[in-house]
């Protein structure tokens, strides 16, 4: 009875490691879609102020 016992709770032990690196990796797949839009945002942000200064830049002799 003791060796069934001492299983069950591996078994529980390994189960909430397993169910808590899912949510952990559930967390981290959450956090790239956003990453990626800040990214493409400052990048779009970055061309516009680099095409305005130049064509500013390029207006003035």
């Amino acid at each position: 009875m003791r060796a069934s016992n001492k299983r069950l709770e591996k078994v529980e032990n390994e189960q909430s490691i397993l169910v808590k690196s899912v949510s952990d990796l559930q967390g981290f797949r959450g956090l790239i879609l956003p990453l990626i839009v800040g990214v493409i945002s400052a990048g779009i942000g970055a061309i516009i102020t680099v095409s305005i200064r130049f064509s500013l830049l390029s207006g003035n002799p």
